[in-house]
């Protein structure tokens, strides 16, 4: 396997394993799966423009707000409706898929 993505590749695998893993609501599930997430950063995906730009987004639904991410993005998660939190959940899968 490409070790190109590895850390990434690692940590959305634990973000999938905890949406999936429980029968908590899906805000609950994502503001634990967010914890793996955001020890990902853009960095990780320089070279390469669509995996930056797919990244960036799920940031940006978690946490608008830069200043203290991981706190907005609790709070943010928290008040998703659950289309919102499935559309995010979403597109943490995908992404996942996209790095295997």
């Amino acid at each position: 396997m490409d070790d190109k993505y590895a850390n990434a590749r690692e940590h959305f695998f634990a973000a999938v394993r905890t949406l999936a893993a429980s029968s908590d609501p899906i805000q609950t599930r994502l503001i634990h799966a967010n914890l793996n997430v955001l020890h990902v950063t853009l960095d990780e995906f320089e070279g390469d423009r669509e995996l930056k730009f797919k990244f960036a987004r799920i940031l940006d639904l978690l946490a608008a707000d830069q200043d203290d991410i991981e706190t907005v993005a609790i709070e943010t998660t928290a008040h998703m409706t659950d289309f919102e939190a499935v559309k995010v959940a979403d597109l943490i899968c995908d992404f996942y898929y996209e790095l295997t």
